[in-house]
């Protein structure tokens, strides 16, 4: 059985990850298909936290909270933090 390095695969960046279909992370430019959206409850939990730091956020004029989004990290590093 023959290993594969992370080295070996081939690497993508962000302008690669802007073209794809579908649910993708990229991390340190090795793309991740990700699993889909979640299911409803999961979103409104998520959605409840987030009114919840927005309010306590309301005094910071250069903080948010948002849901969800692509944070860009670095040209081969792209993630949707949950």
């Amino acid at each position: 059985m023959t290993i594969i390095t992370p080295d070996e695969l081939p690497h993508y960046t962000y302008d690669d990850y802007l073209r794809w279909e579908g649910n993708w992370e990229l991390i340190y430019g090795i793309p991740y298909a990700m699993s889909p959206a979640p299911k409803l409850d999961h979103q409104a939990i998520s959605n409840n936290i987030a009114q919840l730091l927005g309010n306590l956020l309301s005094d910071c004029a250069t903080c948010q909270a948002l849901l969800p989004v692509d944070w860009r990290i670095d040209v081969e590093t792209m993630v949707q933090p949950d």
